[in-house]
């Protein structure tokens, strides 16, 4: 098995699934690449800085083993990523820096996300002139579209973005003393509509009167992975931000509470 230079790789960057990884890959070369479980890990040089990536897989019990199988202590976790919003105030290609975290089916499991951390998030999205907020996420097991079950999860949690990752990486970088924040950039709205199920797709030409709607649903589906891929493009320059803001990537991160972290969005000049 491969063994991360300890004094190297001083940020890891977590990816859930490869669309979200792809645009910032492009910008560091990959220096040693190896699977463990369900997860891949590389290990990049980018600007003189040495870095782990983790793509790990989509889903709470994916993004918890991926963690538990980094072989060092890294100076800090970052997992970037996609969100749904659950407010109607955060729009496809808005940002959120985790405040906190909580699993959505155990409201009492919340995590607070370091001061220090948070601020390097908001300052490199603030270099990016990006819009940004300082929120809760919370992650469920099964994807969440349709309006009512996110007013409902965002009334149980007080969250602003959902995902299935953030707090389960969580918990395990708290049992290691490590760091621990998310990047999430808003890949469907509030009033996006849901998704048809992709497996009747399957049966589209066994029933030719069902075809027109079909390809409409079709549709449906290119246009939510088109607008996926553009807002998972908004990720890669607050990464590159962050490592270039941080002369080491040693990030000095210290434990604070989130309420100390920076408001919504400011961005101090």
């Amino acid at each position: 098995m491969v063994t991360v230079n300890r004094e190297k790789a001083k940020l890891c960057i977590v990816f859930p699934m490869g669309m979200e990884a792809h645009p910032f890959l492009r910008r560091v070369q990959v220096l040693r690449r190896w699977q463990k479980g369900k997860a891949t890990y590389r290990e990049v040089f980018f600007e003189g800085k040495v870095l782990l990536t983790i793509r790990c897989g989509i889903g709470p019990d994916k993004a918890a083993a991926a963690i538990r199988n980094v072989d060092f202590s890294p100076a800090a976790v970052v997992c970037a990523g996609t969100a749904g919003s659950l407010v109607a105030d955060l729009k496809r290609g808005d940002l959120i820096v985790s405040s906190e975290t909580l699993f959505a089916h155990e409201p009492a499991s919340v995590l607070e996300s370091p001061f220090d951390l948070v601020h390097a998030l908001t300052t490199a999205c603030c270099g990016e002139h990006l819009p940004h907020r300082v929120a809760r996420l919370a992650t469920v097991t099964r994807a969440v579209f349709s309006l009512e079950e996110r007013r409902l999860l965002h009334t149980a949690t007080a969250a602003h973005g959902v995902d299935m990752e953030s707090h389960a990486m969580s918990l395990e970088a708290s049992r290691l003393s490590v760091p621990f924040a998310s990047l999430r950039v808003i890949s469907d709205d509030f009033a996006s509509p849901p998704l048809p199920d992709r497996r009747n797709f399957r049966q589209i030409w066994k029933r030719p009167g069902s075809i027109p709607s079909e390809l409409l649903k079709f549709l449906q589906w290119a246009t939510f992975l088109r607008d996926f891929r553009r807002a998972a493009e908004v990720l890669h320059p607050v990464l590159v931000r962050l490592i270039r803001n941080n002369d080491t990537c040693g990030l000095p991160v210290t434990e604070g509470a989130s309420g100390n972290s920076p408001r919504h969005g400011d961005c101090q000049q």
